[in-house]
């Protein structure tokens, strides 16, 4: 049957491009397959090798950077050890300094005290010493009413380290003359500047009769007292 479309051509309904194609009319036999087929493995074969060799680079990459890595915080750590010797040399060095100075201080008040014996006295010993003990503090306290008022001192009562030096020795007499040396030799000592400056107060601990061959003597102990209860205040 014949079917004869009277429509202008602008109103004809268009039909798909393909629509005239029948696949009963197409020749598969006559397509390249075998060609496409080649043309598909090989593509796949390069874009896995792609994907490989990309995969292998970014591994490669990635272990370099590791290796890089372990060396700087191998050496990160070697500069962390070196600085903590270097800072511990340095503590050293100023300790070392720092008893170098205090050597050369207590020097010089072995000399201010080996002026300030006296005849008759000798030293036989020097020891420091240091005990915990408590020291009374003067507060002023705030008047009350009356404005005239003198403030009430207040006393604070705090713990510290009460340090000494203890000096031992001999007096060449006995009895009252012993003693009268002894006394002596704690006023010079009180009057060396140069030794007392660095103490609160010099005090007779103990004295007791003795015997150094045959010859009767005085032995004593004096007591030093360090200003600050500190033993390198000041030296």
């Amino acid at each position: 049957m014949i079917e004869i479309n009277l429509l202008p051509q602008e109103m004809r309904k268009k039909e798909p491009r393909f629509k005239s194609i029948e696949f009963g009319e197409i020749d598969f036999k006559s397509l390249p397959l075998k060609n496409i087929a080649i043309v598909a493995v090989t593509g796949l074969i390069g874009l896995h090798l792609l994907l490989f060799a990309g995969g292998t680079y970014s591994k490669s990459k990635a272990a370099a950077l590791s290796k890089n890595y372990d060396s700087i915080s191998a050496q990160n750590k070697e500069a962390l050890n070196l600085k903590e010797q270097v800072d511990l040399i340095h503590r050293k060095v100023s300790a070392i300094d720092e008893l170098m100075v205090k050597r050369f201080g207590w020097a010089k008040k072995l000399n201010d005290l080996s002026d300030s014996v006296t005849p008759g006295i000798w030293i036989s010993s020097l020891e420091y010493d240091e005990k915990s003990g408590e020291r009374t503090i003067q507060l002023a306290q705030k008047p009350g009413n009356g404005k005239d008022k003198a403030p009430t001192p207040k006393k604070s009562v705090e713990k510290t380290i009460i340090k000494y030096l203890i000096i031992s020795g001999y007096a060449s007499s006995m009895g009252e003359q012993g003693t009268a040396l002894i006394g002596k030799f704690i006023q010079s000592l009180k009057d060396n500047p140069g030794f007392y400056t660095d103490f609160y107060d010099i005090e007779l601990a103990s004295i007791r009769a003795e015997k150094i061959k045959d010859q009767e003597v005085m032995s004593f102990k004096l007591t030093c007292l360090f200003k600050g209860g500190g033993a390198g205040d000041g030296l």
